[in-house]
């Protein structure tokens, strides 16, 4: 077999031969998507594209490919010692965080290593000079062996940094042995002229057995890597069970604290129904009590100077009375486990049943009592809105001059039906609304007649309606009275509706 034979077989079998351990390891890459694969891969495949060039570099395509291929071999060389640098710099795990200044020198010198390829196809495109493309091709040959020693040092810088380091240190035998023979072979052909044939054989061979070497490693790290990940599962389980464990024991915690609390709470609860059950029998029935008495005392006192004496000693106890009352309203949904019962009201019957209520109250002052009814149902808890009927009622009456007039009405209006009470008295400030709006008691205010009120009233009237799903809301002016309004939904409950006429109480403030 001649030269030539023999030489572009030897190409053909080891370009075959990296050529199947690139496609392995780049499919290795595709699946498991790890850098290390994909320097590898670059490493094997500069390896593949400068041994390959044997086909071009013999004149067996011409001349032209055989200028182009030897202007080639510096990329392809500068290919493989860059895949060479990122394989080693990943394999031993050197980052700016743990070896800041060997990062450094790997980076500068990657960026070389680079940046020859560059300059040399740019010099090559353009001005063509001679003893740049000869330095250029030096460089690469000094920065190829430059990159092996580098490797080199690493490995041995970091020996004792992980078991794993210590296998690349002793796998690399090879390809140093390789490089030295191959550049000395490089550099001695510039001036002798003998057969490389052995020489290239040997490398090819001592390159093979290098990428056997570093697939063995590559396994054996992934294999430490998969026992290094099981280690911190195991690790995380752990702290997991630990801190499920520790939730669990303060949430047992919390919960017998919970149940102490409600406990007693349920005891306070008991003692405060008690409470409210005394101020039900023992305070309010005496009371009212008094106040028939004194009414009785009334129709048969003649003396003018007693007479004022008993309308305000029945004033007062009338006022103690409301007071009563309201708190034991406002206790109403929670005595006994009491809840809303909505069903559908007749309001002309509701508004006509407050009506006759409060006319005694309304004649004391002259007061007339109008109700204009444009929606004739609501779907509500009947008892809950007398409670506020009557608390809005009473206000209006108490807040109004001697011959004015209260309205009592109801519409559709829109998507809402509304209903509520209008006076045309003394009116209210917005900032004593907007602390009912807040949830906190309004200040006391005396009526026309100096009437007493405990304050509670409307406080009440709030939550009762917004516990039917409404909204109450006040239009006021001072001097020009008040309308406060009952805002419910239009939902499927209350169908039967008619528009209120556009003179309504509503549109008169």
């Amino acid at each position: 077999m001649d030269q030539f034979d023999f030489r572009y077989l030897t190409t053909v079998v080891f370009t075959s031969i990296f050529s199947v351990f690139g496609i392995y390891h780049l499919l290795s890459f595709v699946v498991l998507k790890h850098r290390l694969l994909l320097y590898y891969f670059i490493l094997i495949l500069g390896l593949t594209l400068h041994w390959s060039l044997y086909f071009f570099l013999n004149g067996a395509f011409g001349g032209e490919f055989a200028v182009l291929a030897d202007k080639a071999s510096l990329t392809t060389a500068m290919i493989t010692t860059s895949g060479l640098l990122l394989f080693t710099k990943s394999y031993l795990n050197i980052t700016a965080d743990n070896h800041p200044l060997l990062s450094k020198i790997y980076k500068v010198t990657l960026q070389i290593v680079v940046g020859l390829p560059v300059l040399h196809i740019a010099n090559h495109l353009t001005v063509q000079i001679g003893w740049l493309n000869d330095f250029l091709v030096l460089m690469a040959a000094f920065m190829a062996m430059y990159a092996i020693l580098l490797n080199i040092f690493s490995g041995i810088r970091l020996f004792r940094s992980h078991e794993l380091n210590r296998y690349y240190l002793y796998s690399y035998t090879p390809i140093l042995m390789a490089a030295l023979l191959y550049i000395g072979t490089w550099f001695a052909k510039r001036y002798y002229d003998f057969d490389v044939n052995p020489i290239l054989l040997t490398t090819s061979i001592l390159v093979t057995f290098q990428l056997i070497l570093f697939s063995l490693i590559i396994g054996f790290k992934y294999k430490a890597i998969e026992e290094q990940h099981m280690q911190m599962q195991v690790n995380a389980n752990k702290r997991l069970e630990a801190e499920v464990a520790k939730q669990t024991a303060d949430l047992q915690m919390a919960k017998k604290a919970l149940e102490d609390q409600n406990e007693e709470l349920e005891k306070i609860n008991q003692l405060k129904n008690k409470l409210f059950s005394l101020l039900s029998h023992d305070v309010r029935a005496p009371l009212n009590n008094v106040v028939t008495i004194i009414e009785l005392i009334q129709q048969d006192i003649e003396d003018s100077e007693l007479k004022p004496i008993t309308e305000n000693l029945k004033n007062e106890i009338s006022d103690k009375v409301s007071m009563v009352n309201d708190l034991l309203k406002w206790s109403y949904q929670q005595l006994d486990g009491v809840g809303m019962d909505k069903e559908e009201c007749d309001l002309n019957k509701v508004l006509e049943s407050i009506k006759d209520e409060f006319s005694r109250m309304a004649q004391d002052k002259n007061i007339t009592i109008e109700m204009e009814v444009s929606q004739p149902t609501l779907v509500i808890d009947p008892t809950m809105l007398q409670v506020v009927l009557r608390n809005l009622t009473s206000n209006a009456i108490k807040f109004s001059d001697n011959g004015q007039k209260v309205v009592l009405w109801s519409q559709k209006q829109g998507e809402h039906i509304e209903l509520g009470v209008e006076d045309f008295g003394m009116g209210m400030e917005k900032d004593w609304y907007q602390r009912l709006q807040n949830d906190k008691r309004p200040e006391i205010r005396k009526g026309t007649k100096g009437e007493k009120g405990t304050g509670f009233g409307l406080v009440i009237a709030k939550d009762f309606v917004e516990m039917n799903g409404g909204q109450l809301i006040c239009e006021s002016e001072m001097g020009k009275g008040t309308n406060f309004i009952l805002r419910f939904p239009a939902n499927s409950d209350n169908t039967t509706s008619q528009t209120k006429t556009s003179n309504s109480p509503v549109h008169s403030l």
